[in-house]
């Protein structure tokens, strides 16, 4: 009486994700093909396959020849939050990080400078809200939108007499 030899074959994660084994069996026999398929939750991507094989291959087709353990290793994705300025202010960020990961909130700060006002957010942010908050799912560019302030300048004359303005306008900015 012969019997078949059955192996094992361990599938691990190494990172947020999964992996779909198709066929998934309890036990293998000696030439069986499986298909090794890795899913990388949102903000992770999948790198490659460690342990009793080595690949990037994905799906990864393993022919059984013994009892095998792989690990899909599956890594968290980095994004960059760039500011750009329109108009004169700063803007800061909280917290203040060269990249982020997928679902991180980062707090911006406006803050315009002398005889300007803060306007509007713009890009991968909109709305007028500030300090707003920013949730990053991807490399993300923003935009701050600052106007100049308007000064109006009254002349009362006290008296007789007439005062002319040069330049004579409506409004004028910070500096003029």
């Amino acid at each position: 009486v012969f019997s078949q030899d059955e192996y094992l074959l361990t599938v691990n994660v190494d990172g947020q994700g999964s992996v779909d084994v198709d066929p998934e069996q309890s036990t293998y026999h000696y030439g069986d093909e499986v298909t090794l398929t890795a899913n990388a939750d949102p903000g992770w991507t999948f790198s490659g396959w460690t342990g009793d094989l080595v690949s990037i291959s994905n799906p990864l087709i393993v022919t059984i020849h013994s009892s095998l353990t792989l690990t899909a290793t599956i890594t968290q994705d980095e994004y960059s939050v760039a500011i750009a300025i329109s108009g004169d202010g700063s803007v800061s960020k909280d917290p203040n990080q060269d990249t982020y990961h997928y679902g991180d909130e980062v707090v911006l700060y406006a803050t315009p400078d002398p005889g300007w006002i803060f306007d509007y957010w713009a890009g991968d942010l909109s709305g007028t809200a500030n300090p707003a908050t920013l949730t990053v799912l991807r490399d993300t560019s923003v935009v701050a939108a600052f106007d100049q302030e308007d000064y109006t300048l009254t002349v009362n004359v006290i008296g007789n007499g007439s005062v002319s303005k040069e330049p004579n306008q409506v409004t004028y900015h910070y500096g003029d």
